[in-house]
């Protein structure tokens, strides 16, 4: 890190990461990168994704598991210094497809948790088997 004083505590990243739902998801596959704004859930220290096994997404993680993941928050202008003050939570993992049933199921359980406080009252969600598809990284 280039300022190790501007670095953020244990705390106030879990704290980051639960206050915000979404952030960028960076794949790379033959030296093209590609950087895709996404939901994700988080616990016991991975974050989750859910998203179909085709499309874009889906053949950059199949080329390359390799990943980053950056959320961004408190955005604050200083015009006047020409600079942003703001918080963000890099990581860097390898993407891993969620296979079994039971586990997916948990997942949901989590990634709904995540998202909750952004939800309407009184909306209940159901999980249907082979209706998700997640990754982790």
């Amino acid at each position: 890190m280039r300022k190790e004083k501007c670095a953020l505590d244990r705390g106030a990243i879990e704290a980051l990461i639960l206050n915000n739902t979404y952030g960028t998801l960076a794949l790379s596959q033959e030296g093209k990168p590609y950087s895709i704004p996404m939901n994700y859930g988080y616990r016991d220290g991975c974050f989750y994704f859910h998203g179909a096994q085709e499309g874009m997404r889906y053949e950059y993680v199949q080329a390359n598991p390799n990943a980053g993941f950056c959320i961004v928050d408190h955005e604050t202008l200083r015009p006047e210094l020409f600079s942003t003050d703001y918080a963000s939570v890099i990581a860097h993992g390898k993407i891993e497809l969620v296979e079994k049933e039971d586990e997916k199921k948990e997942w949901l359980d989590g990634f709904v948790g995540t998202l909750r406080a952004k939800t309407t009252r009184g909306r209940k969600y159901v999980y249907r088997p082979g209706s998700i598809e997640y990754s982790r990284l």
